[in-house]
């Protein structure tokens, strides 16, 4: 029988730095204060950074990607006890709702 949560564990275990530099950026670029920029230099930023980020943002909230985000948040809180990869999945599911 294949060992599924362990090959699922030395995935995460294995790339869980990647993982939080993406979560870290998806949760900085949602949060970063635009407004203080000035309404023009913010329209030229989000002109700029609005094709980047308008479909990385619909592929973040593909039902099979927010499963395997939800996967991870569960692994790394009941399995490998990473609280950095909880907190910061924890955070990004509640900034992206």
């Amino acid at each position: 029988m294949v060992d599924v949560v362990g090959k699922f564990g030395s995935f995460v275990k294995g790339n869980s730095h990647p993982i939080e530099m993406v979560l870290m950026a998806l949760i900085l670029i949602n949060w970063a204060p635009t407004e203080v920029l000035g309404r023009d230099l913010d329209q030229k930023l989000n002109s700029v950074l609005g094709p980047i980020l308008k479909p990385v943002k619909s592929m973040m909230a593909w039902p099979a990607v927010r499963l395997f985000l939800w996967l991870i948040l569960l692994y790394s809180c009941c399995i490998a006890n990473n609280k950095n990869m909880f907190f910061l999945l924890s955070i990004y599911f509640l900034t992206s709702r």
